[in-house]
């Protein structure tokens, strides 16, 4: 009975999210409403769900995004206890680096005359934004408005555009700051800049959650298994060596960025504007 209902519910989402064809003009926000279906499909039949019975979106388009083999992508959500694969001292070079810089945007803000929210390891929809910077107010003019951008601090040098990705369909923030401390680039991605890249990965999540949730009993595939890699004690005090070097050297650069991505000017015009049709 529960194969039944399961292919039931798989032929009726098909038919919801339809063909999906190349060929044929894509609203994003519909395909976006149908990735989010298929994610609700997936997290039901894996049991995959936060702490407030919610779908775990994020670790659903990673681990699908990841691999084009159903049988690896099964026995990665079936492993609902994924070990943690990073050593202590990345995640304290990760704690120290949002710490310098989201006390740094408070004071730099400030004396301009803002006045700020700044949220660490801020909950979305598809994910945890490392810092979420919330304009909040400006003088006595801005009222209603609010600007909000989405910072994320990368401290080794990897960089997951499946993680860029699902930041970017949130609606939050249409823009991410990404700091690559290590890498000394500070880097900007606009959700409207690469639509038409944002589309194809979602469609391709949408296509491969539906091939996914429409395939019968899968048997083990041959494919090597990622082990967990542990870094020597050279290569770990090689990098707090470019990681300390590296933070002084391009945080005031990140933060020139990230106030110029915040677009206080248009914001404050805006503002103005409204201030004087009230007075009127």
């Amino acid at each position: 009975m529960n194969d039944q209902n399961d292919t039931l519910k798989t032929s009726n989402l098909i038919a919801i999210v339809g063909p999906l064809s190349p060929t044929q003009p894509v609203n994003f926000d519909n395909l976006q409403n149908q990735l989010d279906q298929i994610c609700s499909q997936v997290a039901q039949r894996f049991t995959l769900y936060n702490r407030n019975g919610k779908p775990r979106k994020s670790t659903l388009i990673d681990v699908v995004a990841k691999s084009s083999c159903l049988s690896c992508i099964t026995e990665r959500l079936s492993n609902q206890a994924i070990p943690n694969e990073v050593d202590a001292l990345y995640k304290e070079c990760h704690s120290f680096a949002v710490n310098i810089i989201v006390e740094e945007l408070y004071y730099l803000l400030d004396q301009m005359g803002y006045k700020v929210e700044v949220s660490t390891e801020e909950e979305l929809e598809y994910g945890k934004a490392d810092i979420l910077i919330t304009v909040t107010n400006y003088g006595l003019n801005l009222k209603g408005k609010t600007k909000e951008l989405l910072v994320e601090v990368k401290t080794g040098i990897s960089l997951s555009l499946s993680q860029l990705f699902r930041y970017l369909f949130d609606a939050r923030s249409d823009t991410i700051v990404v700091w690559r401390v290590r890498k000394r680039q500070v880097l900007v991605f606009n959700a409207q800049n690469i639509k038409p890249l944002l589309t194809e990965f979602t469609r391709m999540i949408c296509l491969r959650g539906i091939r996914l949730l429409s395939s019968p009993q899968l048997q083990p595939c041959q494919h090597l298994k990622q082990s967990n890699y542990l870094p020597t004690q050279e290569e770990l005090q090689k990098m707090f060596k470019d990681f300390a070097e590296a933070l002084v050297e391009t945080l005031p650069n990140a933060l020139k960025i990230i106030i110029e991505n915040l677009d206080l000017k248009n914001l404050n015009a805006e503002s103005s504007r409204e201030a004087f049709a009230d007075d009127e």
